[in-house]
């Protein structure tokens, strides 16, 4: 129901209900999408070439990045020349979107009065949350440990400009494109993927296992005629 609906107007508000229990409008979903999409490739580059995993996940990223970065909002190609002019690639980084959204979650946790809305703004912050920290030491500045502090934090932060906001029609031909639902389903298949990613670097599953199974363990049950 909600695709066609945004066919007819512009792109609702942020945080406006998507008609999915828990689900809100996201303020921001190109950029996102780009910088999880980017984030993840990043990673799978560290995993072996001759992965199943990699391979499979690397083809399935860069088809949906694709189709992202081929929908362009109006005024776009404004935003992207001023950034290169002050020496900036033409997409922020993840950091960057995290910033932003660290704000105004921040921002929306303490204006509204809806617990549910306050509930969204927690859980995405838990998402983002890591990254703000990750950034602040990648500056040599100090982490914050508590959730109070991180929303301190992120009020603080110079918020980076991101692009224009995509028009209705615009987040309907992406979602076309994806297949996966609405846009903010496909934001969260991308942040599912991007925490696989890591989980697969971390473990380290391409090596060797530390114990090795015995001759036949893994070897399914089979009927062996009798002579």
């Amino acid at each position: 129901m909600r695709p066609s609906t945004r066919l007819l107007t512009a792109r609702l508000p942020p945080f406006t209900p998507t008609g999915i229990t828990g689900v809100l409008t996201h303020p921001h979903p190109r950029p996102t999408l780009i910088a999880l999409y980017k984030h993840t490739l990043q990673l799978l580059q560290e995993l072996p070439a001759h992965s199943v995993y990699r391979q499979s996940t690397e083809n399935l990223t860069k088809a949906r990045l694709n189709t992202v970065e081929s929908i362009k909002p109006p005024g776009f190609e404004a935003y992207a020349a001023a950034r290169k002019q002050a020496g900036e690639p033409e997409h922020p980084e993840l950091r960057d979107v995290a910033k932003f959204m660290c704000a105004i979650l921040a921002n929306l946790e303490a204006s509204t009065s809806h617990e549910g809305n306050k509930l969204y703004a927690r859980n995405e912050m838990k998402r983002w949350g890591p990254i703000l920290r990750a950034a602040a030491a990648g500056a040599s500045s100090p982490a914050p440990a508590q959730e109070s502090q991180l929303a301190e934090m992120a009020k603080a932060e110079e918020v980076p400009e991101l692009e224009p906001q995509l028009t209705a029609e615009q987040v309907e031909t992406i979602e076309e494109g994806v297949g996966e639902g609405l846009i903010e389903e496909i934001i969260d298949e991308g942040w599912a993927e991007l925490e696989c990613a890591k989980a697969m670097l971390e473990d380290r599953v391409w090596e060797p296992l530390a114990e090795v199974p015995e001759e036949g363990q893994w070897v399914a049950y089979e009927r062996v005629p009798s002579n």
